[in-house]
């Protein structure tokens, strides 16, 4: 009676002993090493346990549930493995030889009951197979909890282990694991994010070893539920890999949900940053039930490069954010240069940086300066709103030269201005300051010239015309930069998505890099300012095409992929293109989602990491959608699984109900 007590206690505390399931005995180990197992077994048990599919784990013991309270404290450990394919038993080549001379002495096709092939001591043999395994760890106790070691301490070679396939609530701790420490170190950093309130692991689909998906997986019942810690995703980085149309996206979704439900919990801000490539997360499609912006239309700002509805636009006013605009416009006329006039070098080499209010001398040629170069975009064709005026300031003995009708407040429409400055273009030598110096600059009679597309010898040249290359960056529907505004929704926990499957692709990798590198670098000044930064995720697509081989480490995505973690900015990037992605980058990634992938070079690439090469012939050949191999901070080896498909309607309700 107090044996059974005991162990009646050891089922209510003892996670290890929880563990072996004695109806799901499958055989024994016959060979063991540090790295790999051999297990014998046989194909009732198997049946027993409706298969033993590729990849599956495994748990080996020298004890049993039954004498687990009497087995030395050595043997107290299970051995976790995983099945990578099948193994060559000692009698196999007899066995083959038996049913060889059995189907070569057959009288009829389909033997009668009572006429089989086989007599049943025959048979039994015949059904034993081998197993090879992977060792994975060694689950032991440790001040009252379980603990995972990634490696076996030691074995016995003559010691019986029995293997037993782990279901329900046994696989479910396997799967769900994570270190005691890890644990511990999780909560840290998340009060260190600012994050009190204790916030659950979050399911993202079932355990899911093989393609054909009929008998481990029949019932609901039987889909063990695969969690994510959610400080695994807040400043890390997450590569979610695979071929197009294999759930990429789904997993995105899922992600974006679960950050957003983090930071209502906890009232705690976390702005997410989308790269929409192709619409879906900014635009119900068919593709999908719901978009990301339907979901949490009240917490959602969304951009575009043309005008839409309900967005916001994405381009600058290049009337308004002067050093951006002109930024852009020398790229893009270095990018295609096709003139060599002196003036529009001289234009390439200004400034337009404003001085200090009190140098009222530097102020005014900075105003002077300011106002032609809105002129030249006039000119350019830049759009901007009918009733833009502009002023400058100018002495009485410049306007009596130029305009006496223009008075010193200005106030002038650009045409105004325009015809106002090609007349003091014509009279340049004439116009002083009141320091006795030419009231015009160099740079300014450079932009006057290019206005009038003569350089000062009155040869003709390209002018202004240089500009036009840069009128599809500019937006007259704007007041304040774009980066900083965005920044801003960032910082009051908003999900903003850049709807970028609209508009010039040349300028579509231009603004992403912009926006990305307005965000890295203000967070980093904050960083050295001694504050706490903001808590940013950044999702990109496509994501080989920015943070690829051929990228520096010292460019911006590389940067924020390599360094954001630090300035809490959180990395989630999509591709089906592992190998392209820099290799620095891929090192420091600390979770993994991987679909199909249908070429082996990228298999190879992929099994350069963690575990990965386990599922190398597996990744190859399913091609279900959702059906991944995943591999975060905290779990210590790759699960497979299949993610749930993202449901909007759910998402929906729950928030209704909260």
């Amino acid at each position: 009676m107090m044996a059974n007590n005991h162990i009646n206690e050891l089922i209510a505390t003892d996670e290890l002993f929880q563990l072996i399931q004695k109806e799901n005995f499958v055989g024994w180990v016959f060979s063991l090493d540090y790295d790999n197992a051999l297990v014998v077994t046989n194909d009732a048990w198997k049946y027993a346990v409706k298969g033993i599919p590729h990849n599956a784990f495994l748990l080996a013991s020298t004890f049993t549930p039954d004498n687990y309270a009497d087995v030395d404290e050595m043997d107290r450990e299970v051995i976790l493995l995983r099945v990578m394919g099948t193994c060559k038993l000692p009698q196999d080549d007899d066995a083959i030889k038996t049913k060889l001379d059995s189907y070569q002495n057959l009288t009829e096709l389909y033997p009668t009951q009572g006429r089989e092939d086989f007599d049943a001591i025959t048979k039994n043999k015949l059904q034993f197979g081998g197993l090879t395994c992977r060792v994975l760890g060694t689950f032991y106790m440790k001040n009252s909890e379980l603990h995972l070691g990634s490696d076996i301490e030691t074995f016995s070679v003559s010691m019986r282990m029995g293997v037993y396939f782990p279901k329900g609530e046994a696989l479910e701790t396997i799967v769900n694991y994570v270190d005691p420490i890890r644990k511990k170190r999780a909560k840290e950093e998340f009060k260190a994010l600012g994050i009190t309130a204790d916030v659950p692991p979050f399911k993202i689909g079932t355990v899911r070893y093989t393609s054909t998906d009929r008998l481990h997986r029949a019932k609901e019942v039987d889909k063990v539920p695969f969690r994510i810690q959610p400080s695994d995703f807040l400043s890390r980085r997450t590569a979610v890999l695979g071929m197009t149309r294999t759930g990429k996206s789904n997993m995105i979704k899922q992600t974006i949900s679960v950050v957003k439900n983090i930071s209502d919990r906890c009232a705690l801000p976390i702005g997410q940053l989308i790269y929409d490539l192709n619409g879906e997360y900014a635009n119900a499609n068919q593709q999908g039930s719901g978009s990301i912006a339907e979901i949490y239309s009240e917490e959602c700002v969304r951009y575009r490069m043309v005008p839409a509805t309900g967005f916001r636009p994405i381009l600058n006013n290049f009337y308004e954010q002067i050093a951006d605009g002109y930024v852009t416009i020398c790229e893009t006329i270095n990018e295609n240069p096709n003139s060599s006039a002196v003036d529009i070098k001289t234009f390439l080499n200004m400034s337009f940086d404003e001085p200090d209010e009190q140098d009222r001398s530097l102020h005014y040629k900075w105003q002077v300066r300011v106002a032609i170069y809105k002129a030249l975009l006039y000119t350019a064709g830049f759009d901007c709103s009918s009733n833009y005026k502009i002023s400058f300031p100018t002495n009485a003995d410049v306007r009596k030269v130029v305009d006496e009708s223009v008075s010193s407040t200005n106030n002038l429409t650009l045409e105004q201005a325009k015809e106002w400055f090609l007349k003091a273009r014509e009279h340049r030598k004439e116009l002083f300051s009141s320091n006795g110096k030419l009231w015009l600059e160099d740079d300014c009679v450079s932009m006057l010239n290019m206005i009038a597309c003569k350089n000062s010898d009155d040869r003709y040249f390209n002018g202004y015309k240089v500009l036009l290359g840069a009128k599809m960056y500019h937006t007259k529907d704007r007041t304040i930069d774009v980066s900083n505004e965005i920044y801003g929704h960032l910082c009051n926990g908003k999900i903003v998505i850049l709807d970028l499957s609209v508009g010039n692709a040349a300028l579509r990798d231009k603004l992403s890099k912009k926006i990305a590198a307005y965000i890295f670098n203000s967070s980093m000044d904050c960083f050295t300012r001694g504050e706490t930064p903001p808590n940013i995720v950044l999702y990109i697509e496509e994501a080989h095409n920015l943070i690829g081989k051929e990228n520096k480490l010292t460019d911006t995505w590389p940067r924020i992929a390599k360094e954001g973690a630090k300035y809490r900015i959180s990395l989630v990037y999509a591709t089906q293109e592992v190998s392209s992605v820099h290799p620095n980058i891929l090192a420091n990634t600390e979770n993994w989602i991987v679909s199909h992938i249908n070429s082996e070079r990228e298999v190879r690439e992929l099994a350069k990491f963690y575990d990965f090469s386990d599922f190398s012939k597996s990744l190859l050949r399913s091609q279900d959608v959702g059906f991944s191999r995943v591999k975060t901070l905290s779990s210590p080896f790759v699960v497979p699984i299949q993610i749930d498909k993202f449901d909007p309607e759910r998402i929906k309700r729950e928030r209704t109900s909260q």
